[in-house]
C-alpha cells in the first residue's frame, strides 16, 4: 500500500496480479480473465506478472482471485488504498436560531424522554429541532 497515509475517502482494496497458469489450462485462464476484463486478453502477448485488476475492493478482489485460481492461474494480491464509489452521505445540520451558524451537533445530555436538542458550536446555545 506504499507508505503514504490513507486519504478519507479511501477503503483498504487490492490489486490482482495473474503470476502464471498451469500447463495445458491457457484456455480456461483467457477466458477468466475475460470475464473479469473489461478487454480481450491474449496470453501470448501477457508479460508476467500481468494486472488483471487495479485497485479494486477486496470483495472484488477475492472474486478474481477464485475465477482465475479455479481456471488454473497463480494470483497475488497486493494491498492498496481505494477511492469509495460514492461519498458518505452527510447528514443535514439545521442552522443556529441564535447566530445563523451551520456549526451544531446533537446534544445528548437531554435525558431518555426527552425531544432532540442541538447545540451551537459557534455560540454555545441549546435549542429544540
Amino acid at each position: 500500500m506504499g507508505d503514504r497515509p490513507r486519504r478519507h475517502d479511501e477503503i483498504k482494496g487490492a490489486t490482482v496480479l495473474l503470476t502464471g497458469w498451469s500447463q495445458g489450462r491457457e484456455r480456461e485462464v483467457a477466458d477468466a480473465l475475460g470475464t473479469i476484463s473489461t478487454e480481450p486478453v491474449d496470453l501470448d502477448d501477457v508479460e508476467l506478472p500481468f494486472v488483471a485488476l487495479t485497485k479494486v475492493t477486496l470483495e472484488r478482489a477475492e472474486a478474481a482471485r477464485d475465477l482465475l485460481v479455479e481456471a488454473g492461474g497463480s494470483v497475488d494480491l497486493q494491498d492498496a488504498w481505494v477511492t469509495r464509489d460514492a461519498p458518505r452521505p452527510v447528514a443535514a445540520r439545521p442552522t443556529c436560531p441564535f447566530c445563523g451558524s451551520t456549526k451544531t451537533q446533537p446534544y445528548t445530555h437531554a435525558g431518555p424522554a426527552a425531544r432532540t436538542s442541538m447545540k451551537c458550536t459557534t455560540c454555545g446555545q441549546r435549542f429544540r429541532v
